[in-house]
């Protein structure tokens, strides 16, 4: 029995979905990269990361967790001193006062097996291309000529699609990070674009982005209104944020935080669970990978928390994305390197809750099938009480009820025997199990 006969609503749902959906080799995947974001040390210190912690973390990825597949590294935002540019007007540092510039930094991350992510959005153009007034790449304009009256902020222009010579800035900017040798182009502050220009001219630019990039780089929308769910992403992106930043981490950005609350724009859900769940019917093969923005571990109260995080991240397909750093991963690093949990984003595992409700016990219940047939549910308990869950091999696995399952656990790494026809747990406050059933 297929997974979608049980969660019809999905189904409901996507019906609505466009269906043009970008289909690249990272969406066919089914599941979001595995990586080191420089999220954490830029939040808390409200500055762009500095040049020798960004070498210190690399190496600390490289030695601790590539072999568990984190093969990436990518920068973040606080990006507005990065006003170096080349003659064309792109920018070629992460911020001036490296002493380093993409180049390098890509060669040093590829040199060591691993892949070279970028923060940027192509619709930037700097203060300092501005005062230049840099040329645009083949075409008789000049960059003053293609922003447009709104601005993101004094060191950052927005460029009006309707500009003669913005579609081949906004390309230029895609082939650019390519030629630099980045795969990973994290492109922010949609809904400050939308908001300004419309969104036909966001559209416009999404659709520039998306043929440029073609399968050589991986697309990654944030803070994304999301209209008429997704109208303007699932055709142009690979991934989505699904909720509001991490910020400080902790309960209260995987599951509290305006709890049960949606609203029309960015963000339409302020913590990632609810964020998972609204979105949920979007996730297949060709169509768009929800992103739950970054781990922070070192927040998390206790170890039942620190594996819902996790857990939560796989279950979705979500990118597993590791903002911890060298120096403030303490003895958390063990929850990052479940080889059985691991394994699921490899293969492109996804499921789905039974209920698209985000006030519903059944939305805390998700479950989706492997390749070989085997089926994986997670269950979780956001409540601050105990609660016991069910899941029933018959009605919703669709098993026989005569036939008898195996049941793993994949965070005691041990198998719990057979048992017929249900699996029940109780589930002490903020838990979860994630269980591999086989018959």
């Amino acid at each position: 029995m297929e997974f979608r006969k049980i969660a019809i609503w999905s189904l409901l749902l996507a019906s609505f979905l466009p269906v043009t959906a970008r289909d690249s080799q990272f969406t066919r995947k089914g599941t979001g990269p595995m990586y080191w974001m420089a999220y954490e040390y830029c939040y808390t210190h409200d500055k762009p990361l500095p040049e020798d912690r960004y070498k210190k973390n690399i190496d600390w990825i490289n030695d601790n967790f590539k072999e568990y597949g984190y093969d990436m590294i990518c920068t973040d935002g606080w990006i507005e001193q990065a006003q170096t540019v080349d003659p064309n007007g792109y920018i070629t540092k992460y911020n001036n006062e490296w002493n380093h510039d993409f180049a390098y930094w890509s060669d040093y991350v590829r040199g060591k097996g691993m892949k070279f992510g970028v923060y940027y959005n192509p619709m930037w153009l700097t203060r300092t291309a501005w005062e230049k007034d840099c040329p645009v790449q083949g075409t008789s304009v000049t960059a003053k000529q293609i922003v447009g009256e709104n601005s993101f902020n004094g060191d950052l222009y927005w460029v009006d699609t309707a500009r003669q010579g913005a579609e081949q800035w906004i390309r230029g900017y895609v082939r650019h990070f390519i030629n630099l040798g980045a795969t990973y182009l994290r492109i922010d502050f949609l809904e400050n674009y939308e908001r300004n220009y419309g969104s036909d001219k966001y559209a416009e630019a999404l659709k520039w982005i998306k043929e440029e990039a073609g399968d050589e780089i991986f697309i990654s929308l944030v803070m994304p209104n999301c209209f008429s769910h997704g109208k303007n992403e699932i055709p142009y992106g690979d991934m989505i944020r699904v909720s509001n930043d991490c910020f400080g981490g902790g309960w209260d950005f995987v599951s509290a935080r305006k709890r049960g609350k949606r609203q029309e724009h960015w963000p339409q859900y302020d913590n990632a669970f609810d964020g998972f769940i609204g979105f949920s019917d979007i996730t297949s093969r060709g169509k768009l990978i929800m992103d739950g923005d970054f781990m922070r571990m070192n927040t998390m109260a206790n170890a039942e928390e620190k594996k819902f995080l996790f857990s939560l991240m796989v279950i979705t397909g979500s990118a597993l994305a590791i903002s911890d750093q060298y120096d403030t991963i303490g003895e958390d690093a063990w929850v990052y390197q479940n080889k059985e949990l691991i394994e699921l984003n490899h293969v492109g595992f996804y499921a789905k809750p039974l209920s698209g409700d985000v006030n519903s016990r059944n939305s805390s219940r998700w479950i989706g099938q492997l390749p070989n047939g085997s089926w994986v549910v997670g269950l979780f308990n956001r409540e601050d009480v105990a609660i016991k869950y069910t899941v029933n091999f018959s009605k919703e696995l669709g098993f026989n009820a005569s036939h008898v399952a195996n049941v793993r656990d994949l965070w005691e790494h041990k198998d719990l025997g057979g048992m017929d026809n249900e699996y029940s747990v109780l589930l002490s406050p903020h838990s979860c199990k994630i269980i591999r059933i086989e018959k």
